[in-house]
């Protein structure tokens, strides 16, 4: 008991735990002191609360302990990562894998949702703590399926909490927000939580050209689970339901144009093959979302000089702790809210010339690794390709296992989906 707490004190890196050995050592060996608190005179009923305040606290630290450092369950709440993870799946995540991060604010109600109702919150924020993660099992690998704090969650709308509160901002600025609406702010580890797969690591270039994603010069095939938009034309007739369910399409990814006999579907490959077959289909087209005439604002990195879209974007270099680029004009856009947000320093640019923390600045040297991410339903995703990089101290864990899954539309026991029960995640 001893060695496995010494262990544990080593890998937290927290010394002044080793003072527990005393009470463990006392405890099995040479019980000094009764813990059970029955040689000392207490009321009965003194002790008794006494023993269900030890029994709570315990059982608090031990859940807090296991979620923080080992494995935590999420629920998929959107259709994001179809078909690989589906809304509804309920799902293990290893903290241990990459090494857990410890919390930066430590001091919360257990149990208790970060934020009531009313947007009270239910942690405090001092002390704050800085970003620490122990020793992991592995890095970060590409076509990991990772869940990580949402990097644009820093701030929320408190009449819109569903909304991205920089979306907003975009829309109708900054001024009109905060004079109409109540504005909070969240630390890094009680933002909302993302689960993407990780495209790009640090260092790599990231493009994305006709739908498909090239990675330092390398096109990445599509999976085999993965959810594409398709055109399918039929000769003027609607694909039936009967059809479709032998497919396992879902009825609510098909709208279907009668003035064209156009149906739009979000399916995998496969799928689009089977549905080749079928006779009255005369045809089968993936949506390649273009590159628009006038600036998408909610394609990072949200400014004119880069006309991308979803499907014809970068190429972008993903940034890694100790690289060191070139700042100018034509990439600050992209990497300033890496420098100024996540890394703490002020960005100001006058007369053309950029200055980070009061000195002239030509290059900046990266602090931190960064990840590229994006959902496997690559047209129903908010990913990196609409709020960039994702900083590594965001990073929560690597998806390992769906423990249970029902269908949101459906009765749980009714939705339930055997198939998916201990499946592992690829």
């Amino acid at each position: 008991m001893i060695t496995l707490w010494s262990l544990l004190v080593a890998w937290l890196n927290a010394w002044w735990l080793m003072l527990f050995n005393l009470v463990i050592f006392d405890v099995t060996c040479s019980r000094l002191i009764d813990w059970s608190l029955k040689s000392y005179p207490i009321p009965r009923t003194v002790r008794i609360v006494i023993e269900w305040i030890y029994f709570l606290v315990v059982a608090a630290l031990v859940t807090t302990a296991i979620k923080v450092l080992f494995v935590e369950a999420y629920k998929i709440p959107t259709p994001s990562m179809e078909e690989s993870l589906k809304a509804g799946d309920y799902i293990f995540v290893s903290k241990i894998a990459y090494g857990p991060k410890l919390p930066n604010t430590p001091v919360s109600w257990p149990f208790f949702p970060d934020y009531l109702p009313d947007g009270r919150k239910t942690y405090a924020e001092n002390p704050m703590m800085p970003y620490k993660r122990l020793w992991g099992l592995s890095k970060v690998r590409q076509g990991d399926v990772i869940v990580f704090s949402f990097p644009e969650g820093d701030s929320m709308v408190v009449q819109y909490p569903g909304q991205n509160y920089y979306s907003l901002i975009r829309q109708y600025g900054r001024t009109y927000i905060l004079e109409h609406f109540d504005v909070i702010t969240h630390p890094v580890d009680r933002r909302e939580n993302y689960i993407k797969r990780c495209i790009g690591l640090p260092g790599d270039t990231v493009m994305i050209r006709d739908g498909r994603v090239i990675v330092n010069g390398n096109s990445l095939e599509f999976l085999p689970q993965q959810k594409l938009k398709y055109y399918v034309k039929t000769e003027d007739r609607r694909i039936d339901s009967t059809m479709l369910d032998s497919l396992k399409i879902l009825k609510n990814e098909v709208t279907y144009n009668p003035s064209n006999s156009l149906h739009v579907i979000y399916m995998t490959t496969k799928q689009s093959d089977k549905l080749k077959t079928v006779p009255y289909v005369s045809s089968i087209q993936r949506f390649i979302e273009p590159v628009l005439s006038f600036h998408n604002p909610e394609i990072f990195p949200h400014d004119p000089r880069f006309n991308w879209s979803n499907d014809h974007f970068g190429p972008v270099v993903i940034p890694s702790e100790g690289m060191t680029i070139e700042l100018d004009q034509s990439n600050l856009a992209i990497y300033r809210r890496a420098i100024e947000v996540y890394e703490g320093h002020n960005v100001q640019v006058n007369k053309g010339q950029i200055f980070i923390d009061g000195s002239g600045a030509g290059s900046y040297t990266f602090e931190m690794d960064y990840y590229f991410v994006m959902g496997d339903n690559r047209h129903n995703s908010a990913d990196s390709r609409h709020w960039g990089f994702v900083p590594e101290d965001h990073l929560l864990g690597k998806a390992e296992l769906i423990w249970m899954s029902s269908d949101p539309n459906d009765s749980f026991v009714g939705g339930l989906r055997k198939d998916r029960i201990f499946k592992r995640i690829k």
